[in-house]
């Protein structure tokens, strides 16, 4: 009887013990002596085991070091109704290690969507992005209509504009809505900062553009579709659809994937693009007011901004980099200094921001500088993640 009862727990004991969720471990390595803040790291939701992807929305990345949660964001990439990528965002010490562990977060805090992004069409139809640090827009097709029937108030440009913030709360939807509602120009600096930057049919902030024959260049024009995947805490994340544009030997075809991250200054692009085996990303030279900081494949402009400091940045991985050139006709809107990159298997990498001084978030230019020159290097170098 007790040999019985033994079998019988022990069976109990088993059933148990395989209904147990297997824990899961994230160890992050740190293989630079540079301290590594605000770098997102992607974990595949697809390679959980079943009983964690199934309940994702209820998971938090947990450090045991400081018996606390860190603010994570699911990302659905594909938009077909499940979760694909869990992000968080560490803090690594130069040379280190840490391990975090998948576990049940009962109650999740409420948290400002810093990293932010959406069409806007009572602007025409502007795509816009901001995170806590910088914001960005671009043009759509409605503007381009415009301007094709002979109407005022549109623009034919793929170029990028920036949004110089001082603030570290969104502000797209403040300043569009006090624009729309009271006449209150964004154009103008009311505390937070302004959009002062001109694009026009240039480059402005790291568009894109394929040099022919006779110093011609080749662009494409206004975004055609757009689809944002995700805003949250600590990510936004969009995709542009280009029509089909002429190049020096043929048809381009383009469609940009771009993610801007929390506490970041530069924002990724993503481009696929075929009919060309090189393509350079421009920085406006505006009226030649400025200096031409060259760094292999970290270009800065740095320029005097109506009596500010304007920074604007370019900066690709190595196996991207090409080279650099300026094309300075001293013409409005022409005037450019290019990186110039690989289209490896019809993609391409590259990184695109800026740092105003008005903004204080850098003690000054060199320790941007500085800045700039360790984010190449972890580029190069991501944090290795094991997930056991």
């Amino acid at each position: 009887m007790t040999s019985t009862k033994t079998i019988q727990l022990l069976g109990l004991i088993c059933i148990f013990a395989s209904c147990a969720p297997t824990p899961v471990s994230i160890h992050l390595t740190n293989n630079l002596n540079l301290e590594r803040q605000n770098e997102t790291i992607e974990i595949s939701i697809a390679e959980l085991p079943d009983h964690w992807s199934s309940k994702i929305d209820k998971i938090g990345i947990y450090d045991p070091a400081e018996d606390a949660f860190l603010i994570s964001q699911l990302i659905d990439v594909d938009q077909d109704g499940e979760m694909d990528q869990l992000i968080f965002q560490p803090t690594m010490a130069p040379s280190s290690e840490k391990t975090f562990h998948l576990k049940e977060q009962l109650s999740k805090p409420e948290i400002v969507d810093y990293c932010f992004s959406r069409i806007v069409p009572t602007r025409i139809d502007d795509y816009t992005w901001e995170n806590d640090r910088v914001a960005f827009r671009t043009y759509g097709p409605a503007a381009q209509v415009l301007v094709e029937e002979g109407k005022k108030g549109g623009i034919i440009s793929s170029g990028i504009d920036c949004w110089l913030k001082k603030v570290n709360y969104p502000v797209i939807d403040k300043w569009y809505k006090a624009s729309e509602e009271e006449g209150i120009s964004y154009h103008e600096d009311h505390g937070e900062g302004l959009d002062n930057y001109h694009v026009g049919i240039s480059r402005g902030a790291g568009g894109l553009a394929i040099k022919g024959e006779n110093d011609q260049y080749f662009v494409s024009k206004n975004f055609t579709a757009h689809k944002t995947l995700a805003t949250g805490p600590l990510r936004t994340l969009f995709q542009l659809d280009y029509a089909d544009w002429e190049g020096p030997q043929g048809m381009i075809k383009e469609h940009k994937t771009i993610s801007l991250d929390y506490g970041n200054n530069l924002m990724k692009i993503e481009v696929s693009v075929q009919g060309t085996d090189e393509v350079s990303a421009g920085i406006s030279l505006q009226e030649n007011n400025g200096d031409i900081i060259d760094k292999n494949n970290l270009l800065i402009f740095k320029q005097d901004h109506f009596d500010t400091t304007l920074s604007n940045v370019i900066l690709s991985p190595q196996k991207h980099f090409k080279s650099q050139h300026i094309f300075n006709p001293q013409i409005k809107d022409q005037n450019h200094v290019f990186l110039d990159l690989k289209v490896l298997n019809q993609s391409l990498v590259y990184y695109v921001g800026f740092y105003w001084s008005e903004s204080n978030q850098f003690a000054d230019h060199q320790a941007w500088e500085a800045h700039l020159e360790d984010l190449a290097i972890k580029i190069e170098n991501p944090i290795q993640i094991n997930i056991k």
